[in-house]
């Protein structure tokens, strides 16, 4: 009988001690989420707004554009 309980005690010890590993895992990788959460926020708080009435072709460099007289 006192084998059998050793056995259990020491079983209950490695889940105790899974659990405690497995508790700052989950605590670590909330933490990492916390951090991306406000980095993706401060991404899209700085990110501009697209204006619906503009065009793509209002953001096309001057020399991409139409030549002109004096280019040909």
């Amino acid at each position: 009988m006192n084998d059998r309980l050793t056995v259990v005690e020491e079983k209950l010890a490695y889940i105790e001690k899974t659990l405690s590993d497995l508790d700052e895992v989950v605590r670590r990788v909330s933490r990492n989420v916390d951090g991306l959460r406000r980095q993706w926020q401060e991404i899209r708080d700085a990110a501009t707004p697209i204006d619906p009435s503009r065009s793509p072709l209002d953001d096309v460099p001057p020399h991409y554009g139409p030549p002109t007289s004096t280019n040909r």
